[in-house]
């Protein structure tokens, strides 16, 4: 793992252990629905890619699918979709500045995350993964 990956998942999961530990990452009324939908996206995105092809850095392992099923036919990144839909639910319901800088943090850490991701993945599986791009969204469908 590169230094810039170690500082951006070091960043990333101590977001996520901010939220959790300030007791207020569970969205109330309708904003817990789209914790719901996040959650779901997320584990969609993780049961696609298979345990063995997960990595939490953005380095691509040597073992590596590629993988274009499931949420993977029309978004590259489920799982940060499914993230960000769950911790900027809980934002909104339980909103402070303090947890919109922590989101905004982890929104453009995980965006960074992806470009390098793309990188290393146009990389290991060339024009698949360039045809790919092609046909699919980053995070949300339709929009980017």
């Amino acid at each position: 793992m590169s230094k810039r990956s170690l500082i951006l998942v070091i960043i990333q999961f101590s977001s996520f252990a901010y939220f959790l530990l300030s007791g207020r990452f569970m969205a109330k009324n309708i904003w817990f629905l789209l914790q719901i939908i996040g959650f779901i996206i997320s584990l969609w995105g993780v049961l696609a890619m298979k345990l063995g092809n997960f990595n939490i850095q953005p380095e691509v392992k040597s073992t590596a699918h590629f993988i274009s099923k499931g949420p993977y036919k029309v978004i590259r990144n489920p799982m940060y979709t499914g993230l960000i839909l769950f911790f900027g639910a809980a934002v909104i319901s339980n909103y402070s500045s303090i947890h919109l800088a922590v989101f905004t943090i982890l929104v453009i850490v995980l965006l960074e995350k992806i470009k390098m991701e793309e990188g290393f993945l146009s990389i290991k599986f060339g024009s698949q993964y360039t045809n790919y791009l092609g046909n699919t969204y980053r995070l949300i469908p339709l929009i980017y």
